[in-house]
């Protein structure tokens, strides 16, 4: 082969990968694209959620600057309706958010623990609370992992809505005054490492059973159906990730998500006081009626795709398969 001939081979070739690199890009570009949304969209939710920090301590510093004379309980009502009114748009627009089960919450004045499954982000725990202050006027106590204490300004949150610290003296104190409060056994182990399958992860925690006993209060099992699909958790080395959260006792599985499925809350029948129960077989009772609604309720192993069409499902629909749930 003669020079000319090399030359023209030599600058076909890199021509030819000249001409690929673009080509490359633009492939990892279209990739890249939609796995950097569905990383990003859960961090709305959390901004949506840290928000609060901002508007509830410039709200603080209304009333000490103009109104501090004012009723500081009926001050603070005013506030939490306002953001009540924020979330349940976001849950109506977002997600189509209903709640079934309401009338199982005991008259203002009752008091009752609500026990619920741990999604990967309790955004259902912050719509039912906005849900139950619309329709019923009634606060829902919440207790929150300590890790919440991390985050700056978040103690005044906890203070105006009413987060407690989940020590066992705080929330019987809570429940006896005629409160509702919700408690996630799992927490943040089985929002970081459950699955479709919604499996319920509570390991021995029986701490629940315990307040709930010494309250002499009912527990109302809850499931939010596909809460699991709204927000997913990687499964790539789950052992390493378990590692480190017994470490470090934080969140350190990365999140994905943000999928517009449908959401809807069950309260469950409640479960009522009952003396002769241990905490170990309160706790294997309510767990019992959690598996129960997500065996009633939700598709398993769940899938995105459908229940994001789950939106579109007309009444006939959902009363038919409700029929059918029923049936079996």
């Amino acid at each position: 082969m003669d020079n000319e001939s090399i030359s023209h081979a030599s600058g076909g070739l890199g021509s030819t990968l000249i001409a690929a690199v673009p080509n490359w890009f633009g492939w990892m570009h279209n990739l890249s694209l939609p796995l950097l949304v569905v990383f990003l969209l859960p961090w709305m939710y959390v901004l949506l959620i840290l928000s609060s920090i901002p508007y509830l301590h410039l709200c603080n510093f209304l009333r000490l600057r103009f109104w501090k004379q004012s009723n500081e309980d009926e001050f603070w009502k005013a506030a939490r309706w306002l953001m009540a009114y924020v979330w349940n748009l976001h849950s109506k627009l977002f997600h189509g958010y209903e709640v079934t089960g309401l009338e199982h919450l005991p008259e203002t004045g009752g008091g009752a623990l609500l026990i619920y499954y741990h999604g990967a982000l309790p955004i259902d725990m912050y719509y039912l609370t906005a849900e139950t202050m619309l329709k019923c006027n009634r606060l829902i106590h919440t207790v929150g992992d300590r890790f919440l204490d991390r985050i700056p300004g978040w103690r005044l949150v906890s203070r105006v809505m009413n987060v407690t610290s989940g020590s066992v003296q705080s929330c019987v104190a809570t429940l006896r005054a005629g409160e509702l409060l919700s408690i996630a056994p799992g927490g943040v182990y089985e929002a970081q490492f459950g699955d479709s399958v919604y499996e319920v992860l509570w390991k021995n925690r029986t701490g629940f059973a315990r307040v709930a006993l010494e309250a002499k209060v009912p527990i109302i099992p809850m499931f939010t159906v596909n809460i699991r699909e709204c927000f997913r958790t990687v499964s790539f080395a789950k052992w390493l990730f378990v590692r480190l959260y017994s470490v470090l006792k934080v969140p350190v599985l990365p999140i994905y998500g943000g999928f517009p499925v449908k959401l809807r809350t069950v309260l469950g029948k409640p479960i009522p006081y009952d003396e002769s129960l241990s905490p170990v077989a309160l706790q294997e009772r309510v767990a019992a009626a959690i598996a129960e609604l997500v065996r009633e309720h939700q598709r398993v192993p769940g899938d995105i795709l459908q229940a994001i069409g789950d939106r579109f499902e007309t009444v006939h629909a959902v009363e038919q398969r409700e029929e059918e749930d029923t049936k079996l």
